[in-house]
């Protein structure tokens, strides 16, 4: 959902900038994918979870930042004159069911031409497109309130009677995209005498499509039923904006208030004629919800003291209805527009969100441990650990991925992916063979939102499909064989490159004790490839990621197999360590590893480290040369080692790399 803040501003008193109001929203639970512009042509990217659907529209976000602390504006004055005859237009609905209310309202004398200026520009920042002065109004009060709208060309209608209905056997329809959808016995239509002329909730029809002859238009607002919305547009391969909110349920009462809103913008900025009345087909309105919340229940669930003012003041500003109170409880009704409070554990959660999450208390009073670890759990402690101490940010991410998306990255294996299926047995995501992908678009996230990127972790599951007597497993895990390879995987991207990619393996690798290397894009354990590292470029530049960000994938199996977790120690020194860097120049073929293996064999005990710290390429170097600067620690425990003791190891080392590598003096 973009959020232009010149739109927003419309609504609330907002005297921020677009990152503060980001951050304060970010702080009440709302996720903001990122803010794109400055200054007033800022736009918020938000990421609304599927239960918050009242966050899909202008005037929702503006009740959210009036929430927080920042003074709601008057909501936009309607007014329009009726005129002319009474419109010759009936409803009528089949399955109430599916529809419980429907609202067709008729304007006259259309001029179908450009929206005005500042409308196309705020449709534009929200991320739609212009089209032309009805369609865009039907869209902004869509984005403006949260209600899709839908026009149709009066002319073009068949009767005298709009028919809410269940398609039938055989029915087709071509939407306004220009394709023919076969319908379905359980999508929903809006037909007139003719036949089906749109998907209720999902789009419309070409043949009734607003044009530029158009000059009397049926203005449709309406409710549909959340799932059949959703299994239409997921069966038929359509999705669209209004079909977004639709399957996430709009309000009773805004189905009237949108239709007249764009009536009143209608007659404005197209010279609309709205006919007397409006036609309308309706159930009862939905039974207010009742929500008893006890103060002291509250008191006991945050742990901290919330005085009962403080908790009306929040329920209040949430558009609660109070209809009893005493010293110990509350009884309300729910707001309409927040269907996910059901509950009074759901006002629990909204008390502790308006408060703010980082005031409740921690409790480090429970921390009993009545068992040991087990090993599996010790070794991804002790990779959190190294990972976290390297300045990496640990993330949770999904374990689905679109049906039809393609790898983006190096893959465990060739296997196919593992579908699927909706209830209707179409295929419609698969599961994850990757981690990377995700940890990449977390990536392209923080960039949008213009903070400092960081290395980020996972540790998770993937999955690959895998032929029946294929091995798949490592053997050495004893796992059952089965129809999938699930397995625990350390994914990371970091946005800094391969170098410091790299480190960090080496860095797991060392703390776990497991003797590896790295050749290319493989990390190679015992002969085994355990993981994959790389730059991804090509999912680098489908994804939008900026950064020239590496990713590496290790088998977290693999790693708990072979993990030695019980380290040799020596005696603490007194004395100190010294240090000399050493520069020398290699054959392109050679890997660090063999360096510090030849390193390690010649030098005496008193060498405590050896770390390389910078890899240099040139043309001055030689044809497929490299230099290779690395550091040597020197350390002894009962006394101050020499200048000239350290200096006679180091020009051994030198020589041995020389004779067995082929290492020559960097000059």
């Amino acid at each position: 959902m973009k959020v232009p803040l010149s739109w927003l501003k419309a609504y609330v008193d907002l005297r921020e900038d677009a990152a503060s109001v980001a951050r304060a929203l970010v702080a009440a639970g709302v996720g903001v994918e990122g803010v794109a512009g400055i200054g007033n042509d800022a736009v918020l990217d938000l990421e609304v979870t599927a239960n918050r659907a009242d966050l899909l529209s202008m005037r929702g976000v503006a009740r959210e930042l009036s929430l927080l602390g920042r003074p709601s504006l008057p909501d936009p004055a309607i007014s329009f004159q009726e005129s002319g005859e009474a419109a010759a237009v009936s409803v009528r609905v089949e399955d109430p069911g599916f529809c419980p209310r429907y609202i067709g309202r008729v304007l006259r004398d259309v001029r179908v031409g450009p929206s005005p200026v500042w409308m196309r520009e705020r449709l534009e920042r929200a991320g739609l497109r212009p089209i032309n002065v009805v369609a865009d109004v039907t869209n902004f009060v869509m984005l403006e309130c949260g209600q899709p709208l839908h026009a149709f060309d009066l002319s073009k209608w068949r009767g005298s009677e709009v028919v809410v209905r269940r398609a039938r056997a055989e029915e087709r329809i071509v939407a306004i995209d220009g394709k023919e959808y076969p319908l379905g016995p359980g999508d929903g239509v809006i037909a007139d005498g003719a036949g089906p002329v749109a998907v209720a909730g999902v789009m419309g029809g070409r043949d009734s499509e607003i044009s530029e002859a158009t000059r009397d238009v049926l203005l449709e607002s309406a409710q549909f039923d959340p799932v059949s919305v959703r299994r239409a547009s997921r069966r038929l391969g359509l999705k669209s904006e209004s079909s977004y909110r639709f399957e996430r349920g709009v309000e009773w009462s805004t189905v009237e208030w949108a239709s007249r809103r764009a009536a009143h913008l209608l007659a404005e900025l197209a010279g609309a004629k709205p006919a007397p009345g409006a036609s309308e087909a309706r159930v009862s309105a939905p039974e207010p919800r009742w929500i008893t919340m006890r103060f002291r229940h509250v008191v006991r669930l945050l742990g901290m003291e919330i005085p009962p003012s403080r908790m009306y003041e929040i329920l209040e500003k949430l558009g609660c209805r109070i209809e009893k109170a005493d010293a110990d409880a509350i009884t309300l009704i729910a707001p309409p527009a927040r269907r996910d409070l059901k509950g009074e554990i759901d006002l629990v959660e909204e008390i502790a969100r308006i408060t703010g999450y980082d005031l409740i208390p921690v409790d480090l009073g429970l921390g009993l441990k009545v068992a040991a670890d087990a090993p599996r759990d010790r070794v991804m402690r002790e990779i959190r650990s190294v990972l976290v101490t390297s300045g990496a940010f640990e993330v949770l991410t999904s374990s689905f991925e679109e049906a039809h998306a393609q790898p983006l990255t190096k893959t465990w294996s060739q296997a196919p992916l593992v579908p699927l299926r909706n209830p209707e047995g179409h295929v419609d995501r698969t599961l994850r063979s990757s981690l990377a992908p995700s940890l990449l678009r977390v990536l392209r996230t923080n960039e949008g939102s213009k903070v400092a990127l960081r290395p980020i972790f996972e540790i998770a599951k993937v999955y690959r499909s895998v032929a029946p007597g294929v091995a798949h497993s490592d053997p050495d895990l004893g796992r059952d064989r089965s129809p999938f390879d699930e397995r625990w995987v350390v994914g990371m991207a970091v946005p800094s490159g391969y170098a410091d990619a790299r480190a960090l393996v080496e860095r797991i690798l060392n703390r776990l004790q497991i003797p590896g290397h790295i050749q290319g894009a493989s990390i190679q354990v015992e002969g085994r490839a355990i993981g994959v590292l790389s730059i991804p470029e090509r999912a680098l530049q489908e994804l939008g990621v900026l950064a020239p960000a590496a990713v590496a994938e290790l088998d977290f199996d693999a790693l708990a197999a072979r993990a030695a977790l019980t380290r040799k120690v020596r005696p603490h020194s007194t004395h100190p360590a010294v240090v000399r860097d050493v520069s020398m120049t290699f054959a392109e073929d050679v890997p660090w590893e063999d360096v510090r293996a030849c390193i390690a064999q010649t030098a005496s005990s008193l060498l405590v480290v050896a770390e390389l710290f910078d890899v240099f390429r040139d043309r001055k170097l030689g044809d497929r040369k490299k230099s290779l600067a690395f550091s040597l620690t020197f350390l002894a425990a009962d006394r101050t080692l020499s200048g000239a003791e350290v200096d006679a190891i180091v020009a051994d080392i030198r020589r041995a790399l020389q004779e067995r590598l082929g290492g020559e003096e960097r000059r």
